[in-house]
Formats: structure tokens, sequence, C-alpha cells
């Protein structure tokens, strides 16, 4: 099962954003500024994991050297993508040239979007495919 979690923290100092990614890069992390804690960062990853309780294991030892750690938050990807209203039906998925035209921008553009994680998608092979509903919020 898939998991994702959402990771507050107040990196050390003189790491930025790009580091962090690159550290993350194994877990297709989202990072920008929390909301929760003055200075501090938030980082949606996610990862594969047996159980609820290993997810729990793994993310803490990701997390031990990114920072202080003020928050975190750990659910089954399905469940993240319910909540943030992601379509399971796969026939309401389009593909990545359909969102383009349909949001005026560039193929590129939406694999950008897709990849800082302003776009909800989820790679199916080496393609992505993209809820339609998304488009139209």
């Amino acid at each position: 099962m898939d998991y994702n979690a959402t990771l507050t923290f107040t990196p050390a100092d003189g790491v930025d954003d790009d580091e962090l990614v690159d550290r993350l890069v194994d877990y297709h992390p989202a990072v920008g500024p929390s909301d929760l804690v003055p200075g501090a960062r938030e980082a949606v990853i996610t990862l594969p994991a047996a159980s609820l309780s290993q997810a729990i294991t793994t993310i803490r030892a990701v997390a031990a050297p990114l920072g202080v750690l003020h928050g975190l938050e750990i659910v089954p990807t399905a469940a993240w993508d319910r909540r943030l209203g992601r379509t399971t039906n796969e026939d309401d998925l389009i593909g990545v040239t359909e969102a383009a035209g349909a949001l005026g921008v560039t193929p590129q553009a939406v694999r950008e979007r897709l990849a800082a994680g302003t776009l909800p998608g989820r790679k199916i092979g080496r393609n992505w495919a993209l809820p339609a509903s998304a488009l139209h919020r």
C-alpha cells in the first residue's frame, strides 16, 4: 500500500528547498513554506509500506536528518486522493496533452505542475494521468 505524509519541520541553517527536494527525491516530494510554524517548511511525500506502522517508522527515519520535526501526518494514498477530490475512476483520467489543451498551456508546463504537486495526477507506467475534474476548479 502507498502512504502520503506531510512533514512540517525547520530545516538546518543553509538548507534550501532544492536541497530538501534532492534529499527526498526517492519519495516524489513537494516542498514549500509551512502555514503551521513560522519559518518552517512542509514536505509532502509518497512511499510504499506494508502497514501504517512501517510507514511511520520509515518516515521518522527519513525526517530525522532534515531538521527539527514539528508535525507529521500520514494517511493511505487512497484516502489522501479522496480528501483532495481526486478520482479513482480511470474513465475520468486524461493525459498530459489533453490537460495542456484544456488549460491552454504546453504539455511541459503540465508536467512541471505535476512534478511540483500543483496539479493532481499519478504515474501509470511512464505516463501521467490526471483527473479531468482537476481542470475545472
